[in-house]
């Protein structure tokens, strides 16, 4: 059996200046367990990232043309989904043999509708590594689909949604991921972390989240934390950079480490074996989870970066959200972060259903006063599989409704977004977004650090302040046009 693996393409990405100039492709770690998994019980198995390699559609058309692979298999996030539907009809067209498979959190959410409207054959909902082998099995033996958990299909014409699969006892269990099936070099432009042409790879320490946080979809795949012997994470590392020589790992775990203890535990292991003297390592975690102790022995065994999901800078909003955390944690871990010598992001979010315009500016306003080395300001989007989506359903709180199953574009510059709380409009709420950027990057101390310590390239500020600059005040004369016509009773 011949098994095709895609990440595909986006054209959100594609069609906005910035997120092309400035986006980081990250290897698909998903697909490299599940491609694992597949060469362990011998079955022939490629990946196409569509996303970080950028060949053409033509290009993959004319590979599946070539090699008539039997299960095509689609990693899918819910903004790559108007790429996913664009492609199935074309490859349909030229390899009526091959089954589609959808995964991933857009599949496991809404498997009624990929099925129905015929861009799958076959869902696989939640952890895939073993569904996907057992799907297989029953595929290549002619065998129906009915006995196998964790999936959703259609059968004469009616969707029949298989009990779910339960989860991965054992994590160490699984292979290591089969980055020898991608071109790694694909994955060395890190324009803004400080990373100069390095293979940066990804590592998983655990999977799912003891914490419930509102905006967060974790708990659709992951119902339960479970956790990898730390000695087998590092195991991974080293055989990883003297195989490979990838240099940078990144955790992509919720938080990482997991408290003081597993954090002191991780940091002896990479020093005993020498690893901090030989890659770096970013993760992200939260600010509750740091202790002075810890970040110097981070620093010592090779930490490079951490992003801290503070989310917002208003202590009721953050309430709201369920985060566990308050803002006087958020500054003594940056405090505690910087004095350790670790660069640090801090990850915010503008336009919760608690916001209001003033509670928008105290996050901005926060961020600033706690001033860590990066930081980045989200649109609030109630994404599929979170508590905030459920409610945003309930709700229908959007002015586009029929964005619901094709999901918004946020990079667009008019229109309404797809979610905005109440009391907030569109164009305020992006003018908040970019007025943030703005007045926290294009600070002449900001801009020295990062000259000084070049964790952003002498072109990515000049063109990054350009693009920020030109985006805020665009914003600024639509917004007296739009007055100027609502008083004169003509506004569109």
């Amino acid at each position: 059996m011949k098994v095709l693996l895609i990440n595909p393409n986006s054209s959100l990405i594609d069609n906005s200046w910035a997120y092309k100039k400035f986006f980081t492709p990250i290897p698909p770690l998903g697909l490299a367990y599940i491609a694992s998994v597949m060469e362990k019980k011998g079955i022939s198995v490629s990946i196409v990232d569509q996303f970080a390699s950028k060949i053409t559609d033509a290009e993959l058309l004319g590979l599946i043309k070539t090699t008539g692979p039997d299960l095509i298999g689609f990693s899918a996030l819910t903004p790559v989904m108007p790429d996913v539907k664009r492609l199935v009809p074309a490859i349909r067209g030229i390899s009526k043999k091959s089954k589609i498979v959808l995964g991933n959190i857009h599949g496991t959410c809404f498997p009624e509708e990929v099925l129905k409207d015929g861009t799958a054959d076959i869902v696989v909902r939640g952890e895939g590594e073993e569904t996907i082998m057992e799907l297989c099995s029953h595929l290549s033996r002619g065998e129906g689909l009915n006995g196998i958990p964790g999936i959703s299909f259609k059968s004469d014409g009616q969707i029949i949604h298989n009990v779910d699969r339960g989860l991965i006892g054992d994590l160490d269990s699984l292979p290591l991921p089969a980055w020898h099936l991608f071109d790694l070099d694909d994955y060395t432009r890190h324009p803004l972390v400080g990373i100069k042409n390095a293979r940066a790879f990804p590592i998983l320490a655990s999977r799912g989240c003891s914490y419930r946080c509102y905006y967060c979809s974790q708990d659709k795949v992951y119902s339960k934390s479970r956790y990898r012997k730390l000695d087998k994470v590092v195991d991974e590392i080293e055989y990883f950079h003297g195989n490979f020589n990838i240099s940078f790992f990144g955790f992509c775990d919720a938080y990482f480490p997991f408290d003081e203890k597993s954090g002191l535990e991780f940091c002896s292991l990479m020093i005993k074996r020498g690893l901090h003297k030989k890659i770096k390592w970013v993760t992200e975690t939260r600010v509750d989870k740091v202790t002075r102790r810890l970040l110097e022995a981070m620093k010592e065994s090779g930490a490079h970066l951490i992003m801290y999901g503070i989310e917002v800078g208003n202590e009721e909003v953050l309430k709201s959200i369920n985060k566990g955390t308050t803002l006087e944690q958020a500054r003594i871990a940056l405090k505690e972060t910087r004095k350790a010598g670790i660069l640090s992001q801090g990850l915010f979010m503008l336009g919760l259903p608690e916001d209001t315009e003033d509670s928008c500016r105290d996050t901005i306003n926060f961020a600033k006063e706690i001033n860590p080395d990066l930081v980045k300001f989200n649109v609030a989007t109630p994404y599929p599989g979170s508590r905030f989506f459920e409610d945003f359903i309930k709700e229908k709180t959007v002015s586009r409704p029929e964005t619901l199953t094709s999901w918004a574009d946020w990079t667009v510059s008019s229109g309404d977004l797809f979610y905005i709380p109440k009391g907030i409009d569109s164009d305020t709420l992006r003018y908040l977004q970019r007025m943030a950027m703005l007045s926290f990057y294009i600070r002449p101390k900001i801009i020295l650090k990062h000259l000084i310590k070049r964790t952003v390239g002498y072109k990515n500020i000049f063109y990054g302040g350009l693009w920020l600059v030109t985006l805020f005040y665009r914003g600024i004369i639509k917004k007296i046009w739009n007055s100027v016509f609502l008083r004169m009773g003509m506004a569109k």
